[in-house]
């Protein structure tokens, strides 16, 4: 694997790695903690995103020195990185345990700093994630690769002459991202 990875350069540049280790300030803190949605459960501690934002005016400077310490590196996340997995049904019906799906609840408070993460890498994400990722990548759509795949398959069907030594390969992306690690 070694001599493979050897002639894979670095995607992060000098420039990005000089932003994206920029310190934390705390209206980006308030920022990311006010843009999570509505709608996200709380986790084993309980906490809401409600809370957080009728509280803020009591609780944003502990979170924000929590935040700050992790990313300084001067703490780590061993009291909020506890989370609660749960199964929600894929069906109307389940009777079986493939007819759920795990999700993972995690605190607030590592929410906050999963979307500053998320929102220092957003902009550098197309020069570090190759073309041909279409799942989970803004602006891109999976279909896309799909049908790139059928226009394979039909000029792999009709070409007559060259090499046959051509081959298509189908992965089944069904249960793909239904696991917890």
């Amino acid at each position: 694997m070694e001599p493979a990875l050897s002639f894979i350069g670095p995607k992060i540049t000098q420039e990005m790695n000089q932003r994206l280790m920029m310190p934390i300030s705390r209206e980006e803190i308030q920022k990311a903690a006010f843009s999570l949605g509505r709608s996200k459960v709380p986790g084993p501690n309980g906490f809401s995103r409600v809370f957080y934002h009728s509280s803020w005016d009591k609780v944003g400077e502990s979170i924000c020195n929590m935040v700050q310490e992790f990313f300084e590196g001067n703490s780590s996340l061993d009291l909020i990185k506890e989370t609660n997995i749960t199964l929600i049904p894929k069906v109307t019906r389940p009777e079986h345990v493939s007819h759920f799906r795990p999700i993972v609840l995690c605190n607030f408070s590592y929410k906050i700093i999963s979307k500053i993460l998320a929102n220092r890498m957003r902009p550098f994400l197309d020069k570090c994630i190759s073309p041909s990722q279409s799942a989970f990548f803004p602006s891109r759509c999976i279909q896309d690769n799909i049908i790139i795949a059928h226009e394979v398959y039909h000029y792999l069907r009709r070409k007559k002459d060259g090499p046959k030594f051509e081959f298509a390969l189908k992965m089944d992306m069904n249960k793909a991202y239904d696991r917890v690690e």
